[in-house]
């Protein structure tokens, strides 16, 4: 062979190599992988490079965060209850609740899942029967700086049955008398979050999943731990009084198919990503390895790069997802009557609308809400009016909402 054909041969091998490599990380990694995208009708624009809050991996790192298999050590027969775990500050294991006053419902009974020495037991968890389908809408647009959801809180999975039906063995347990009801959701959130110069407490509602459907925060409104006393269905949701289907916990139904690094599941209502059971190396992860907020920051998968930035992770321990806000919260309750967990849910097997001292479930104005935020409660606060400033202190109303309220009442 002379060597100009053998010149000719090698450039030929080239190419082809070429064409057939792709490097890790490339943009179709992201579109192959459904838990990272958008949801279905989401706009699929990438974002501007200067939105991106962090720095984009090199391919290495790229690939040394997506290749490695699960694994957990997390013992889920042994697992802490967090009943009344709550602080007036972050702190590591407990959820820095706006709220510190609890007396709405919850389970009636104790299950036979409750080890009896503060633990409780995930692999022998009732679950209410039934799979129902619903038609769930939900979208996810970027819009300049902002994500925008809109959505019907009506689960792209099925759910039990609701109300729980006497013949139901989960009725012996929990009676809860609510039936699951379209919603209507419109947020906002940034695009770029941004961490806020102190952590910000949680009401009842700490964030969206990419199902749809509403998350709370890990307790239910009597103060307890709502994934370990609570009856959920087979995909870890129930509703409350109004009709919330929501989630305490992460969902078995959103399913997390990356290898390494989980996959985002959904987003905290300050606009930070909420990811899966597990970290970079694919081990699960723990309170320990997280913040008092329940996240940390490293690499991870965000509008289709790699970028270091904070993120939440779910875990199978108290408290589960979000403990506080890292962020500034865009948004805290999306629903009238909202409580920490599901208030106006049962005692007794009765309903019990409880609205925090505003008449018929109001919404408080949004000045009162945003005089409080990063405040806890009974801080001195102040609401600025048509008619001048009033002074006040901040209260939870609605049963989770923390607003400022004047002396003589709401503004």
């Amino acid at each position: 062979m002379n060597k100009n054909k053998a010149f000719l041969l090698f450039v030929v091998f080239s190419i082809l190599l070429t064409a057939c490599a792709r490097p890790v990380g490339a943009p179709s990694d992201f579109t192959q992988n459904p838990a990272a995208q958008p949801a279905a009708g989401a706009d699929q624009t990438s974002p501007n490079p200067e939105s991106i809050p962090a720095t984009s991996a090199s391919a290495d790192e790229v690939h040394a965060s997506t290749d490695a298999d699960h694994h957990s050590d997390v013992d889920l027969t042994h697992l802490t209850v967090g009943d009344g775990k709550y602080s007036t500050s972050p702190q590591t294991g407990y959820v820095y609740s706006c709220q510190t006053s609890f007396n709405g419902g919850g389970a009636s009974g104790t299950g036979s899942w409750m080890n009896g020495d503060g633990t409780w037991d995930a692999t022998k968890k009732a679950a209410v029967d039934g799979s129902v389908t619903w038609p769930g809408s939900f979208t996810v647009s970027i819009q300049g700086d902002q994500r925008v959801f809109t959505g019907n809180d009506l689960p792209n999975h099925t759910t039990g049955n609701f109300p729980i039906s006497p013949s139901d063995d989960a009725y012996a347990v929990d009676r809860n008398p609510n039936s699951i009801k379209e919603q209507s959701i419109s947020l906002s959130l940034p695009v770029t979050p941004s961490a806020a110069a102190q952590p910000n407490c949680v009401g009842g509602e700490i964030g969206i999943m990419l199902s749809g459907v509403v998350i709370f925060s890990a307790f239910d409104a009597e103060g307890h731990d709502a994934a370990a006393h609570e009856v959920q269905d087979n995909c870890d949701g129930h509703p409350q009084v109004s009709g919330f289907y929501h989630y305490h916990n992460l969902s078995d139904c959103i399913v997390d198919n990356a290898a390494g690094h989980s996959a985002l599941m959904g987003y905290a209502f300050d606009g930070y990503g909420i990811y899966g059971y597990y970290s970079e190396d694919g081990a699960e992860v723990t309170n320990a390895d997280l913040d008092q907020c329940h996240g940390h920051t490293h690499m991870v998968e965000w509008d289709g790069q790699m970028v270091e930035m904070y993120h939440y992770h779910a875990t199978h321990e108290f408290p589960y997802v979000v403990s506080c806000f890292h962020g500034e919260p865009a948004v805290r309750a999306l629903s009238s009557g909202e409580g920490q967990g599901q208030p106006g849910e049962q005692q007794g097997g009765t309903q019990q609308n409880q609205t925090g001292g505003q008449e018929n479930g109001q919404q408080p104005p949004q000045a009162a809400i945003d005089a409080c935020l990063g405040l806890t409660v009974n801080s001195a606060c102040t609401v600025n009016t048509p008619n001048g400033a009033l002074s006040g202190v901040c209260q939870t109303v609605q049963s989770s909402q923390l607003a400022c309220v004047p002396a003589g009442g709401p503004p």
